[in-house]
Parts: C-alpha cells; sequence; structure tokens
C-alpha cells in the first residue's frame, strides 16, 4: 500500500538523542540496567516515529542561528515563568486580592504549526495564564487579571518565535 522512502537519518538520531535525555531525567539513575532499558525504549521508539515518516519533503533540518534562537528563547521562557510565579503570588497574597479575571483575544501570525504550539504552550505554562483556543491567526487567552493577559499580546517570547520563524522562511 505505502511505499517506503529513504529516512531521515539525522531527524532518527536527533529524536533518539532527545528521548534518551528525557528517560535519563526522570530515571535519577544512571545504571548499566537503566541506560539499557532506555536504549531499548528509545530505539524502539524512534523506528516506530521513523516509521510513520513516510515523504521525503519534510527532513529534519536545523541552522545552527535556529538552535541559537531556540536557546534563547528557552532561557527567555525560564525568567517568564519565574517571574509569573512571582507576580501571582504577590496576587494571592495581598489581602486585596487585586484579581480580575478576564479573556483576552489576541492575533497570531505566527504560520508553522510547531512555532505556533510552543508559543500557545509557553502562555499556558506561565502562571496566570492559560490557552483556551488557537484558531486560526486567533489566540483566546484567560488571564488571572485583564492586565497580564494583554501583555502577553506584545511579549517578548513573541517577538522571539517571530525571530525563530523567520530563518525557516530564508
Amino acid at each position: 500500500m505505502f511505499t517506503r522512502v529513504k529516512g531521515d537519518p539525522f531527524g532518527s538520531m536527533f529524536i533518539f538523542i532527545l528521548l534518551m535525555t528525557f528517560w535519563l531525567l526522570i530515571s535519577a539513575s544512571v545504571d548499566w540496567q537503566h541506560i539499557l532499558v532506555g536504549v531499548i525504549f528509545c530505539s524502539l521508539l524512534t523506528v516506530f516515529w521513523s516509521n510513520l515518516t513516510i515523504s521525503e519533503k519534510f527532513k529534519t533540518d536545523f541552522s545552527l542561528k535556529q538552535i541559537y534562537l531556540l536557546i534563547r528563547y528557552l532561557i527567555l521562557l525560564a525568567v517568564e515563568v519565574i517571574s509569573a510565579n512571582i507576580t501571582v503570588a504577590l496576587i494571592v497574597l495581598n489581602p486585596r486580592m487585586p484579581i480580575s479575571p478576564g479573556i483576552v483575544i489576541m492575533r497570531c501570525d505566527l504560520e508553522r504549526s510547531l512555532i505556533r504550539v510552543l508559543y500557545v504552550n509557553s502562555i499556558t505554562l506561565c502562571p496566570g495564564t492559560i490557552t483556551v483556543e488557537l484558531e486560526g491567526n486567533l489566540l483566546i487567552v484567560h488571564a488571572f487579571t485583564r492586565q497580564y493577559g494583554q501583555e502577553q499580546e506584545n511579549s517578548p517570547q513573541y517577538k522571539r518565535l517571530l525571530d525563530l520563524e523567520a530563518t525557516y522562511k530564508k
């Protein structure tokens, strides 16, 4: 039925390394049994993943600039999550409880689905905000305070992801 096309060895190796890194992080032990089981499961998942790729048009390809921008974005995201934790803690600990929850509708001009998902999950990862829906280029976000929700529209995260997406268009 399906004709297999030559696989993507770089993509398979990348998936294996990601899975193995995750396995080692969650196993919290680096002895030969954990590593062996991790290699077996990660290999099986990588083979399964590569069998899902039938077409050659979606090869895994990264440039150094994209990796740099992604690392920069992840560092910014970590700072934003810590900052959001402090903001939410201050709001909750305030005796007046200045909470004004609201729904904010924003435009999302990101085109690549992976980058859109990264942005949507980044908003949800920050305490005080939850992405309700992404349809077309409209993004619906529920926020702890309306002001905090409106700040997400021009966030540095969004600008960094626009920069990252621009590298794919070249």
